[in-house]
């Protein structure tokens, strides 16, 4: 069974100590640790990684519509295999969907394992890309609870690779459902944020040989 549907009670009181003891202020400063939004036009391209077709190819499409920057790549996350398959699009066909009622093209990186499931993948992917387009500026467009975690793996990954003149930055799609003021008024925002640094505890402690780190 469920742990939380076997112990509602304990879910209940851990809530209300939330609230309890967090004001708004504290609990928006929380949520703020894990924003970074730091883009800048001129950059290379704009990396779209996987995980939300909901937010973050719309935001990407804004981002190059200001001259944010040259073109938008995508990440190719795994599409795992069910017998939905066929009937249902896969997430990168979502994604360009997307940018084409947009008015926006994109170019894919290749994955080097068959398919992206953590961001570190997705970061390895890059260097492997970096390869054969060579970059210097990248902004990399992600939900905003998930940049300081994604800004953390893309550095340790090109740091490991010895690339170092690759400048990096972040931008932070927001969403309709939650942001850093009220998170914590709906499940999404609640599931995003409590697991967030369990996540980037475990990023920090791991490296991209950790076969282990799977996100999706």
């Amino acid at each position: 069974m469920n742990p939380l549907i076997k112990y509602p009670f304990f879910i209940l009181v851990g809530y209300a100590l939330l609230f309890t003891f967090f004001t708004q202020e504290l609990l928006t400063g929380y949520a703020n640790m894990f924003r970074v939004n730091s883009a800048t036009k001129g950059a290379d391209a704009i990396i779209i990684l996987g995980g939300n077709d909901k937010t973050r190819p719309s935001y990407a499409s804004k981002l190059i519509k200001e001259n944010y920057a040259k073109e938008i790549i995508l990440t190719s996350p795994k599409q795992y295999r069910t017998q939905l398959n066929g009937i249902l699009k896969s997430e990168q066909e979502r994604y360009l969907e997307v940018l084409k009622s947009n008015g926006v093209t994109a170019t894919i990186i290749p994955s080097t394992k068959g398919g992206a499931t953590s961001t570190f993948d997705e970061a390895i992917d890059l260097v492997e890309f970096l390869k054969t387009h060579p970059m210097k500026h990248v902004i990399i467009v992600t939900d905003s609870f998930h940049t300081a975690r994604s800004k953390y793996a893309f550095n340790k990954i090109m740091e490991l690779n010895n690339i170092k003149d690759l400048k990096i930055e972040m931008a932070a799609a927001p969403n309709e459902i939650f942001n850093e003021s009220n998170w914590y008024k709906t499940e999404a925002g609640l599931s995003s944020y409590i697991m967030e640094p369990l996540k980037f505890i475990f990023y920090f402690f791991n490296s991209s040989n950790a076969t282990i780190v799977e996100e999706r």
